[in-house]
């Protein structure tokens, strides 16, 4: 048993000597912060650029222990902060998805294994008043972009804090169209986006946005050029905004105290005019969560331009039957052009997360049934997902 941990350490700990070295020996460098991961329920609208750590001090103790072992890679965030007011804290961690595929349509199987590798680097400065954040996907393909360095940035950029609620951001992030849309790869319920978000809303955009929450109310409004993935200024600009209000929020112990509506736009120029128009609603209950998302394009600029009018909504409902252990179902409806007849593609999922640490140690199972009329065929896909930050 002692081999087997052993060899485990050496298997994970390699990759992350540095920081972790850096961590536990408080003596080079003071007031460093150990932190871990508390339980709590994973709702459909979780977010976590930036957002993966809460100030719990961790228990630590002599004895080697697998469960100790396993907080100390994964649970949390390598850290360091600082006594000073022009630098408060830098932190940063890999990031790794892989999603084993099997797919079968008339009869055909195919088997893919694609995953992500990024590397995220955060730093809080002047007084916590400004936060760097940055992304960098070493996996993702750009051989189609003309700048190939930048094109692997997910995030790279500035906000300025004015007040716990209120910040502005300046440089490159996920376009906020819809809800999965302006998610992380990182933090959605399912394996894939649903079909409104990987067509309309799975963008990186270059522009200035101001985003905050007042009372029942929170927004996303946001200047950006309409070329995706740092490659530029030249196609044009757009406006990306949404807005959404929590009617109840004031309301203790109401059922409707966590139920949200949200109304969102994306309008601008690429070649030729385009706008995407979203309404959403999520709620959740105790261990019941749902949402619901439908979404009208006039022309669409997700990772392209693409000058067809479509729809499609998709709706989720899952119960959490621990804060680990989490079940999902969605159906998912895509008109892919409104001019002609017989476009839809239809999507029932089901699907099993299982966090172990959040999102920052999950494993997922996914079954996902695809009914295309266009073409008149079946598709039936199982994906299972493993995904881990160090």
């Amino acid at each position: 048993m002692k081999r087997t941990l052993i060899t485990l350490c050496c298997f994970f700990i390699l990759p992350v000597i540095p920081t972790m070295a850096i961590v536990e020996n408080e003596g080079l460098i003071p007031n460093i912060k150990k932190e871990v991961l508390q339980d709590e329920i994973i709702t459909l609208d979780e977010t976590i650029d930036g957002d993966t750590t809460t100030d719990v001090e961790f228990d630590d103790d002599d004895d080697w222990d697998l469960k100790l072992f396993g907080e100390k890679t994964f649970a949390k965030k390598k850290m360091l902060r600082f006594d000073n007011k022009y630098i408060n804290e830098i932190s940063g961690e890999l990031r790794f998805q892989g999603i084993a595929s099997f797919e079968e349509r008339r009869g055909n199987l195919n088997t893919t294994y694609p995953f992500d590798i990024n590397a995220v680097v955060e730093s809080k400065f002047l007084e916590n008043k400004y936060r760097f954040f940055t992304e960098y996907a070493f996996t993702r393909d750009v051989s189609d972009l003309d700048n190939a360095f930048f094109g692997k940035f997910s995030n790279l950029y500035v906000e300025r804090n004015f007040s716990d609620a209120h910040k502005m951001r300046v440089g490159v992030s996920r376009s906020p169209i819809g809800l999965e849309g302006s998610m992380s790869s990182f933090a959605l319920p399912f394996a894939r986006r649903a079909q409104i978000s990987r067509e309309f809303g799975d963008a990186i955009s270059t522009g200035i946005s101001f985003i905050g929450h007042k009372g029942a109310f929170e927004y996303n409004l946001g200047g950006y050029t309409s070329t995706r993935f740092t490659q530029g200024f030249k196609d044009g600009a757009e406006f990306i905004g949404r807005v959404g209000v929590r009617p109840f929020y004031n309301q203790e112990g109401s059922y409707f105290r966590n139920l949200k509506f949200y109304a969102g736009a994306d309008v601008g120029h690429r070649g030729e005019n385009y706008g995407v128009y979203s309404a959403a609603m999520t709620y959740e209950y105790k261990k019941f969560l749902m949402n619901f998302e439908y979404a009208y394009a006039d022309g669409s600029n997700g990772d392209y331009l693409d000058p067809r009018r479509r729809q499609g909504f998709f709706t989720t409902v899952g119960w959490n039957f621990t804060p680990k252990l989490q079940l999902l179902a969605r159906y998912d409806y895509f008109d892919t052009n409104l001019e002609q007849s017989n476009d839809v593609n239809h999507e029932y999922s089901v699907g099993i997360n299982y966090f172990v640490f959040k999102q920052r140690l999950k494993f997922a199972l996914n079954y996902v049934f695809s009914n295309n009329e266009k073409t008149n065929t079946n598709t039936n896909g199982i994906y299972f997902l493993t995904q881990f930050f160090i």
